[in-house]
């Protein structure tokens, strides 16, 4: 069980440890199927790959975030989310992370990442993501 405390004390003063609520690593094999199985967000070609998303996640160093935090992009996508850093990326193609994770669980067949604490936690991802990246 992963301490979520400890992952997100040095996020920064808008993010609130009750609005991170997370208690342990939500990990389904189901749900990064079913994201594999659609076409890339930004290039619509396939095959895409579960791109998992690294800010304001419950992950950590060498530890990936939990599965409901990811997106479906081609190789190439999910090497330059890598190589030019998150932010940089999602302000490049105007994707706020959250917005788009959280549509995908809806539509998801896992009930493990498909449920309203999940969808609540997305949702208030979301707003913390477009108020310190996107507002500026």
């Amino acid at each position: 069980m992963v301490d979520f405390e400890a992952s997100t004390s040095d996020l920064c003063p808008f993010v609130t440890l009750a609005s991170l609520n997370m208690k342990k690593i939500i990990r389904s094999p189901k749900h990064l199927n079913f994201i594999r199985s659609l076409p890339c967000y930004i290039s619509e070609q396939t095959p895409s790959q579960a791109c998992h998303i690294r800010i304001l996640s419950d992950g950590g160093t060498g530890l990936k975030p939990s599965d409901c935090f990811v997106l479906p992009f081609i190789y190439q996508y999910h090497k330059m989310q890598t190589d030019l850093g998150e932010q940089t990326f999602y302000k490049k193609f105007n994707i706020n992370p959250f917005t788009l994770a959280k549509e995908l669980v809806i539509i998801s067949p896992c009930k493990k990442v498909n449920n309203r604490e999940v969808l609540h936690l997305l949702d208030i991802r979301a707003k913390t993501y477009a108020r310190i990246y996107q507002d500026q």
